[in-house]
């Protein structure tokens, strides 16, 4: 279980830091000074996610923080090829630069353009990493933990290498509604009392199946602890096996990524730090680094670095062959708690019945009913991916 606690402190933190190191970064002067905070990586041929944060540390207080959702992002190379990025997602911060292929004799960095000023990636050339050479799981404890294995070609030189695990699950929610309650045209669903009526829908409108996508850098290390040869039998990943993950199928994708030396150890030292002292921006031991320099006053931190030639094996796993145990209980919400319908949409309710000739509604919770919720986890609910393999 130890083992366990590690990999998904791990896991978290690499949500949140997906950053590495050139340059020292030292806390701003002022309590209340904005910093500018950029994740992301440029990976070659990919569709490259970055998360734009101002941020400012109260004394005595939590962090603070607000997306950045008018931004400017490129990545540029030394020979003036640029790639406009554009923005996913206003709610989380996050923006897509389709970055084509790169070539390994150019440098390339990120420029993002904000209110708080413009910011900067040092130039950096494309690392290539080995292949990937096997991919498998495991349960091999009384707790049923699944690990996901991998080894890796020899590179036949001191490497560093970076993890990234996208995770693509099948959903089946516990019941299937055929009804909704829509606002009038024109009608504020956050009025007072806004009108509306309970709507049918249609099979190709049901919420009750489909998938989730997860996308996270769980894992890093240097193949000197394996005498500068092959990582061997290296767990990248590990869930439970009540995740719902396994519900009923997972499609679990490994890409590895070359990281410098720098990287390697700055992610070494944000892991540390971390786990001593309790955050990115908590009082630390020692400074921060950071690539990303500020082309005004206003401070920046995040690490941009750029792969080259990346190497990506998947492996599909059944539920029933990890044993997953779901532990999802269907509630109906009582009468006596049930408000207006716009109330109860609004506060994360569903229909779980709705008998128009008795003039009847039931009532649950919305994850029973619409995989699209977050209970299911992931970042992203979607239809059936195009890769998709059924059992």
């Amino acid at each position: 279980m130890r083992h366990f606690i590690q990999r998904f402190f791990l896991h978290c933190l690499m949500l949140i830091a997906a950053v590495s190191c050139i340059d020292d970064y030292s806390l701003p002067s002022s309590d209340t000074e904005p910093m500018v905070v950029i994740f992301g990586q440029i990976v070659g041929e990919s569709d490259c996610i970055f998360t734009l944060r101002s941020t400012i540390r109260p004394t005595g207080e939590l962090n603070l923080y607000a997306y950045i959702r008018d931004a400017r992002i490129q990545v540029i190379g030394t020979d003036g090829q640029t790639f406009e990025g554009e923005l996913l997602d206003a709610k989380e911060g996050r923006y897509v630069v389709p970055v084509g292929r790169l070539d390994r004799s150019q440098k390339y960095h990120v420029h993002v353009s904000t209110m708080y000023g413009d910011f900067e990636s040092d130039p950096m050339q494309p690392l290539d990493a080995p292949d990937l050479v096997d991919l498998y799981y495991e349960q091999p404890r009384a707790d049923q933990l699944v690990d996901i294995i991998i080894s890796t070609d020899d590179p036949r030189q001191a490497t560093y290498l970076l993890w990234q695990v996208d995770e693509y699950w099948e959903i089946d929610t516990p019941i299937r509604t055929e009804w909704e309650y829509r606002v009038d045209p024109g009608e504020d669903p956050l009025g007072p009392n806004p009108k509306g009526s309970f709507v049918q829908l249609s099979p190709d409108e049901y919420t009750n199946h489909g998938w989730r996508h997860s996308t996270s850098l769980t894992d890093f290390a240097s193949n000197l602890d394996y005498a500068c040869g092959a990582i061997t039998k290296r767990c990248v990943c590990q869930r439970p096996n009540t995740d719902h993950r396994y519900q009923n199928r997972c499609c679990t994708r490994i890409r590895q990524m070359a990281i410098s030396l720098e990287e390697y150890e700055y992610r070494k030292l944000m892991l540390t730090q971390a786990s001593e002292v309790g955050g990115l921006f908590s009082q630390m031991p020692s400074q921060l680094p950071t690539n990303i320099r500020s082309l005004g006053k206003t401070e920046a931190i995040g690490y941009i670095g750029v792969r080259g030639h990346t190497s990506t094996m998947e492996i599909y796993i059944n539920g029933s062959d990890v044993g997953y145990r779901g532990a999802d209980e269907v509630k109906i919400i009582p009468k006596e708690m049930v408000m207006t319908p716009v109330w109860m949409i609004n506060n994360g309710y569903a229909i779980y019945s709705h008998n128009p000739d008795k003039g009847t509604t039931f009532w649950t919770y919305n994850w029973c009913v619409d995989y699209r919720n977050s209970y299911w986890g992931g970042t992203e609910a979607m239809q059936r991916p195009d890769f998709w393999q059924d059992k």
